[in-house]
């Protein structure tokens, strides 16, 4: 149920970047988009430093005098206020040292994020253990309303980038004031150094992780706009958000809901294997074909939603959006290997991934940005694979196992996309109108896929939305 109200929300945020994406892509430049693609990395770093890896930790401890609850907030707040006022200090030199000052302004107007995200720390961590994700939902769909809005209104005016800066601060204060009346109680007490010592001692790894998955994340933005300049960065960050439209709808919520649900799991059980399987299986059914379905039509879409100028856009999207797909089951190994308390090897995988993406980006950008996206694709796939492989071998899966799991959405896929691009061949010849091409491309690519999904494996996804509809029936340990 979790999984279907944050899907829900998610896919509402979905519609409206649709709807947003065309018109803030003809009134910015693709410069802005740069910009702020420079700027979000340093700040996604503050916001893993604040958190401090405490939420998950949190999340698995028993606290029922509430002093670990306490002590998380409050150190929390502390870290989250010395990482917005270094912010805010080091912002000069951050632009110096990414090739581009106008960036400054930028981070100096986003550092309020921090103290934000202190504020969301606990309450996100309560509504998890209740499983309230109606909360999550709508606090989305809400922030999500108001920060399109104030994006439109900003851009509409010639803000430039500070429409996407303001859509920024407006998204989080806005969750933040849904999530924290509702999530509770109030934080009351004060630091407890046994409980400040379980957190750091299970936080500190995950912390380290976190941000090198956030370097994998994000070094490929910070090499192109100070190596390829902005612009070249704004088709790469349209590109990419684009891609994780259609993800966003389902890993994140699938994330928040499964994560829990394997710590409550005795590390024994058989069901946590069930889980998994059920859960890739699901998730590929959806994730394949929007991807695939994605690459096979972004050369009709793109110039007719948001412009001519976006063109080089194209090729971008055509290259990240089909190892996107890896990342479904990433999503899910680091889930289980979180749930199971294994923030070691979490961390060498992140390690591992880091390298990676670095590899991929110095390997590809010689070739520009086409090259750098074909770079990070293949590290992306490698990365998620590695994560994949150690998670079946905590559960002790076999290969076989979970080809029998995964493999039908993957071969209806990729019967969709051959198909597809067969008529797109077709309906060229014939002289066919773009939007009528994009129209049949998408009709028959989704009866393609039905079709291979009812004849290969009719009951799939039946059997993944009855796993998730039910909570696990093991008690806490």
């Amino acid at each position: 149920m979790g999984v279907l109200l944050l899907s829900g929300s998610n896919a509402f945020r979905l519609a409206v970047q649709f709807i947003m994406f065309p018109v803030l892509a003809r009134l910015l430049d693709p410069a802005d988009y740069g910009l702020m693609g420079l700027a979000m990395p340093v700040v996604l770093f503050a916001l893993t430093l604040g958190e401090g890896g405490m939420g998950p930790a949190l999340l698995r401890a028993a606290d029922p005098d509430g002093r670990v609850e306490s002590t998380m907030f409050w150190t929390s707040l502390g870290i989250g206020l010395i990482c917005g006022a270094a912010l805010l200090g080091l912002a000069p030199l951050l632009g110096l040292a990414l090739g581009d000052a106008r960036i400054t302004p930028v981070l100096l107007w986003l550092a309020p994020i921090m103290l934000l995200s202190a504020l969301s720390s606990v309450p996100s961590v309560r509504i998890q253990r209740r499983g309230a994700n109606w909360i999550f939902a709508t606090g989305d769909v809400a922030s999500s309303l108001t920060g399109a809005a104030a994006a439109f209104a900003c851009a509409y005016n010639g803000w430039g980038v500070w429409s996407l800066v303001v859509q920024q601060l407006v998204i989080w204060t806005v969750k933040v004031s849904v999530i924290f009346p509702l999530s509770g109680n109030k934080v009351g007490g004060r630091l407890c150094p046994a409980s400040l010592r379980y957190l750091l001692r299970h936080g500190t790894p995950l912390v380290g992780s976190n941000l090198l998955n956030l370097f994998s994340m994000s070094v490929d933005a910070l090499l192109v706009g100070r190596i390829l300049g902005v612009k070249e960065l704004g088709y790469y960050v349209l590109a990419f958000q684009i891609v994780r439209i259609p993800e966003a709808i389902l890993n994140g919520p699938v994330f928040l809901t499964f994560l829990p649900a394997i710590a409550r799991l005795d590390t024994k059980s058989p069901a946590a294997t069930t889980l998994l399987l059920q859960a890739l299986r699901m998730m590929l059914a959806i994730s394949a074909p929007l991807m695939l379905g994605l690459a096979a039509t972004a050369g009709l879409a793109l110039p007719l939603l948001l412009g001519t100028r976006w063109q080089p856009a194209v090729m971008l999207l055509m290259l990240l959006a089909p190892p996107a797909i890896a990342q479904t089951l990433g999503w899910l190994a680091r889930a289980l290997l979180i749930g199971r308390g294994r923030s070691s090897l979490q961390f060498r995988l992140s390690l591992l991934n880091a390298g990676l993406t670095l590899a991929g980006v110095l390997g590809g950008v010689a070739f520009g940005i086409d090259g750098v996206a074909a770079g990070i694709g293949i590290s992306v796939i490698l990365g998620n694979l590695a994560y994949l492989i150690a998670a079946m071998a905590e559960l002790r899966l076999g290969v076989a196992q979970l080809g029998r799991a995964v493999g039908a959405p993957l071969i209806a896929a990729g019967f969709m996309v051959l198909g597809v691009a067969a008529l797109r061949l077709l309906l060229a010849h014939a002289g066919c109108p773009a939007v009528a091409a994009l129209l049949l491309s998408i009709g028959a690519g989704a009866l393609l896929y039905g079709g291979a999904i009812w004849r290969l494996a009719p009951d799939l996804l039946g059997a993944g939305a009855t796993l998730f509809w039910r909570r696990p029936a093991v008690p806490a340990e």
